[in-house]
């Protein structure tokens, strides 16, 4: 057999075996079918989840407490007679002074004190002059002139005290935030005719229970959000005692507010930002609560989803710190969790 021949037929046989090889593959084709359905795929490739590392990292305890705005130096305005008002010299935004006039009653035959005093204290002062003149010219001893002046001291004393009952003083200075009655009307002896406050600081009122009273340091930053803007305040009073009424702690927190945006009366809520804890931190989303449970789906090493039950602890709008269930350093599914079963194979997207 000739070199010609002997390569024909070489030839000839390669290319039989790769037609068989090729019939092969075909029949192998067409016996295994392609995945077509989503199950079938997540079967094969895993079920799409998107995965991060835990990491130690620091978490502000942020903690919201809710309580009513009150003006600094706030003081009532209170009545000390059953008599009408005849007049009220302010209103509601006025500025007033201590110990102005703030409203007058009518005069009836029942509130004569005040005039009563003047007409005293008239006559001791006429009285005391003459003798102020005698005890010049040696007509009476000095412990008599002494004595003379003490009265006059006395009856001035009651004249003033005549005259604040008689009118409605205003305790403080500050504005006027709220007013209760209108002329002709009768607060009565003790009623509140308004209220008086300073507005450049305002105090937010906490009553915080014996739970609590420990996240609280004085000088801590709070802040109350208020039509989409954040105002700071300080905590400036924490008591050492809880009222005994309703066992809760009054704790203050004083924000300035030269543009009187908090207003007294306003029931706000401040986030406090109580202490800084560390420890294993992952995003709150990552966190499933069901059935009182929390968990955290991770993926081993193997590509296979595993469902952790955690203990939270410390928790924000973003982050949760994990008391327990998680180490340093496990992988997280951050998103995809809510197809996912243990066991299932998991294909990690970026």
């Amino acid at each position: 057999m000739n070199k010609v021949t002997k390569t024909i037929l070489a030839l000839s046989t390669v290319s039989l075996l790769l037609t068989g090889c090729e019939s092969m593959d075909e029949k192998k084709a067409k016996q295994t079918p392609k995945a077509t359905t989503i199950e079938e795929i997540q079967a094969e490739k895993g079920k799409p989840a998107r995965v991060i590392k835990t990491t130690r990292a620091k978490l502000n305890d942020v903690r919201k407490f809710s309580g009513t705005i009150e003006g600094s130096q706030q003081n009532y305005v209170i009545s000390k007679m059953s008599d009408p008002l005849a007049q009220i010299n302010v209103k509601v935004g006025s500025n007033v002074q201590k110990d102005q006039v703030i409203a007058e009653y009518i005069f009836t035959g029942d509130n004569t004190a005040y005039q009563q005093a003047q007409e005293q204290v008239g006559l001791l002062e006429k009285a005391t002059e003459r003798m102020r003149d005698l005890h010049a010219k040696g007509g009476i001893t000095q412990q008599d002139m002494d004595s003379q002046e003490m009265q006059l001291k006395i009856a001035k004393m009651g004249l003033e005290t005549a005259r604040r009952a008689s009118k409605i003083l205003s305790p403080s200075s500050g504005t006027v935030i709220s007013m209760n009655y209108q002329p002709g009307q009768v607060p009565g002896v003790g009623g509140v005719l308004c209220t008086i406050a300073k507005l450049d600081k305002v105090i937010l009122k906490l009553n915080v229970t014996s739970q609590d009273i420990g996240l609280f340091k004085k000088g801590a930053t709070a802040t109350v959000n208020l039509n989409g803007q954040a105002i700071k305040g300080k905590v400036t009073t924490i008591p050492l005692a809880a009222n005994l009424q309703n066992r809760a702690f009054p704790v203050e927190i004083t924000f300035d507010n030269k543009k009187r945006q908090l207003l007294p009366g306003m029931f706000v809520t401040a986030e406090l930002d109580a202490r800084q804890v560390d420890g294993i931190v992952v995003p709150t989303d990552a966190v499933v609560y069901r059935n009182g449970i929390n968990a955290v789906w991770t993926v081993t090493d193997e590509g296979i989803a595993k469902r952790k039950v955690v203990k939270v602890g410390v928790s924000t709008k973003t982050d949760a710190q994990i008391l327990d269930g998680l180490e340093e350093g496990e992988t997280i599914m951050i998103e995809g969790m809510s197809r996912m079963n243990d066991g299932d194979k998991v294909l990690i997207v970026e």
